[in-house]
């Protein structure tokens, strides 16, 4: 569906569930209490970045309120297993008194979220207006891979992207149940972000097109790349929106 043919289109339609915006990285704390990612792309002030500081060995999670009752807190019981350790980076994103809600990025890929006590966690300054050079790179996660390379319009920049849902899943790829997507356009960023729709004739703005187009944005936010879309970028399941670290320049 690269190029955002009308074809492409009507698979994307056949495959959606609903029309509703993504459930993904991004989605914003889903009720008070609840830590489930750094929130919403271009909404206020946005995610920012986070280390661990130095002081004690291992800082775990803390439950959500849907996790446990009377979470988070400083209750021993709301302590989860999973920990950091200083000089780790997290995305942040809401708070409650307390408590900020954190995103880590292993290594390959796989994304963690969950409340820190806020004295445990420095937080950096915003990071200044990138280059197109920051930008240009192949950026991959885990089932997803966005290339950006510099526009043919000056000041724009060119996006593909392939995603899947189902080849982590070793029954899936062996029952051919592996659902794809991909993403393709040319916009000029705007500060940290990147955003457009992909209509049935090329590239439009992040708000214009129909509702069954696919949309993505783009947040830069060094050294991880953002994204979010409207769960109408490929087949069942299948999203751009998670964290990406980029590989290639």
């Amino acid at each position: 569906m690269r190029g955002g043919t009308r074809r492409g289109r009507e698979r994307i339609v056949s495959s959606l569930i609903a029309l509703t915006w993504f459930a993904g990285a991004g989605s914003a704390l889903a009720a008070e209490g609840d830590c489930f990612d750094y929130g919403a792309l271009g909404a206020g002030s946005g995610p920012s970045l986070g280390t661990i500081k130095p002081g004690e060995a291992r800082v775990p999670f803390v439950a959500s309120a849907s996790g446990r009752k009377g979470c988070p807190g400083a209750d021993p019981a709301c302590r989860e297993k999973a920990f950091l350790v200083p000089g780790n980076t997290v995305i942040l994103g809401g708070t409650v008194p307390g408590f900020v809600c954190a995103t880590y990025v292993g290594q390959k890929g796989a994304v963690r979220a969950g409340w820190l006590p806020e004295s445990a966690v420095a937080r950096e300054r915003a990071p200044p207006a990138p280059a197109p050079k920051d930008w240009t790179g192949t950026w991959t996660a885990p089932e997803q891979t966005i290339t950006i390379r510099p526009g043919k319009a000056a000041g724009t920049l060119a996006i593909e992207g392939d995603a899947t849902y189902g080849t982590l899943d070793p029954d899936r790829v062996r029952r051919g149940a592996v659902n794809m997507g991909s993403v393709a356009g040319e916009a000029a960023p705007s500060g940290h972000t990147l955003a457009f729709t992909m209509g049935d004739k090329g590239t439009l703005p992040f708000t214009a097109g129909a509702p069954t187009d696919c949309r993505l944005r783009l947040q830069l936010l060094p050294p991880f790349l953002l994204a979010e879309d409207n769960s109408a970028c490929g087949g069942l399941n299948v999203t751009f929106a998670t964290v990406y670290r980029r590989t290639k320049p």
